[in-house]
């Protein structure tokens, strides 16, 4: 697929979904949506509801009276046309894989999905319909992440109250893929689920979790500690070795037999633990794990640059038509990546930083939505060439110095020293 399709491609699934016109109002829909999702863009903390306006009435040059934009953005409308964009972004929008494929066969997996959940603090006028924990209103986004497309695969909202568990992707989606969590998480049932389907997990082991060791792998204990508690072993005197041992569980599902490997923490002078049923070199675990943090960028990068932590409306309908735009924007941006990847060195495509899209998302917003509204080729032409000059702006400049969490995993057994000539 050439340039100018990936660009024809991302605009099929918002013509698919929304109407381009419609005798009813000045500004129509397709336009309106667009406007929308690329106006919520911005490191500005002038993201008023009002700003809003201001912006989309300058970008359009079409009046809009307050009352009427107001109307239309807390109306069900614009939710359910936003919620069939993000729809097709999710499913038909194609995906460009980085760095190099022979990763998932070494793994010996067909994907990576990384599951974890982000709050956005809420006006209190707000906590009728979205209750908070530790705040009055908050709503959680709920989402399935693929760190080797940078792109979202499944998402969920609720009001921020609502338990991590009680969200999660339909499991018959993960077959044959490595699922990484937090102990957010944390439950042994869903651990064993995931791997009856034939999945595969990764998880950090909650602390004083009763799982009893089955088989030392690599570590140098006696047998008298065979059948007790994992938690029960002496380490006090053990010092950076990795340790590898076979655990068991009996649980409500079944019995969940699978692998605890342990890596020493200098900072806390101590050895964290993660559980996987995962075949493969226990070196791997550690920098496999690693990879969650890619999920926690790409929240702050829907806080800081699509300002999804900018919420300001009481109204359900806003809120939610807010944050869906703010998913829109993250899932739009994999146009750049999609173009811009090409021109990567394989090293260079491993540093890929999904906040520094974002940002380059923002700065070429308005080219974006004068292709999306319009289609014609020579805005297709500016935005190719507006992506193209900004190529070099995706990936974390200090990568010749500084091993990123997907370097680390492809190259484990010894970062390159000069990467230069990958």
């Amino acid at each position: 697929m050439n340039n100018t399709d990936t660009l024809e491609q991302l605009r099929q699934c918002f013509i698919e979904v929304i109407p381009k016109a419609d005798a009813r109002t000045i500004i129509p829909p397709l336009e309106f949506v667009i406007n929308i999702i690329f106006c919520f863009l911005g490191d500005t903390e002038c993201t008023s509801l009002e700003s809003i306006r201001r912006y989309m009435k300058n970008q359009t040059e079409k009046k809009s009276s307050r009352g009427s934009f107001w109307e239309r953005l807390a109306s069900n409308r614009l939710k359910t046309l936003l919620r069939a964009a993000v729809s097709k972004l999710l499913t038909q929008l194609s995906t460009t894989v980085i760095g190099p494929r022979g990763l998932l066969k070494q793994l010996g997996i067909i994907g990576i999905e990384i599951v974890d959940s982000c709050i956005f603090t809420l006006w209190d006028g707000a906590s009728d319909d979205f209750p908070g924990v530790k705040t009055n209103a908050g709503i959680k986004l709920h989402s399935c992440f693929n760190p080797l497309t940078g792109k979202f695969s499944w998402f969920d909202m609720t009001p921020s109250s609502t338990h991590d568990r009680k969200c999660f992707p339909d499991l018959q989606s993960l077959i044959g893929k490595l699922v990484i969590v937090d102990l957010g998480y944390w439950d042994f049932c869903l651990l064993w689920a995931i791997d009856n389907i034939g999945g595969f997990f990764l998880s950090r082991i909650k602390s004083k979790t009763v799982i009893y060791i089955t088989e030392f792998v690599q570590a140098n204990f006696s047998k008298k500690h065979l059948g007790k508690s994992l938690f029960s072993l002496p380490l006090k005197r053990k010092r950076g070795d990795i340790i590898e041992i076979k655990v068991e569980k009996e649980c409500k599902s079944g019995i969940l037999a699978c692998r605890a490997i342990a890596f020493w923490n200098p900072a806390y002078n101590c050895y964290h633990w993660y559980i996987t049923n995962l075949k493969v070199a226990p070196h791997l675990i550690y920098p496999l794990y690693r990879l969650r943090w890619q999920i926690e960028l790409v929240f702050k990068a829907c806080k800081q640059s699509l300002n999804a932590n900018r919420l300001t409306s009481n109204n359900s309908n806003i809120i939610e038509s807010l944050l869906l735009a703010s998913i829109a924007a993250h899932l739009a941006s994999q146009t750049i990546l999609n173009v811009a990847i090409p021109e990567l060195t394989k090293i260079e495509q491993l540093a890929i930083s999904v906040q520094r899209v974002a940002k380059v998302a923002v700065s070429i917003a308005s080219d974006f939505i004068k292709f999306l509204v319009t289609g014609s080729s020579n805005n297709a032409k500016i935005l190719l060439n507006k992506i193209l000059l900004f190529a070099d702006e995706i990936f974390d400049p200090n990568y010749r110095h500084r091993e990123t969490s997907l370097a680390r995993t492809v190259y484990w057994r010894s970062f390159p020293k000069n990467p230069e000539h990958l």
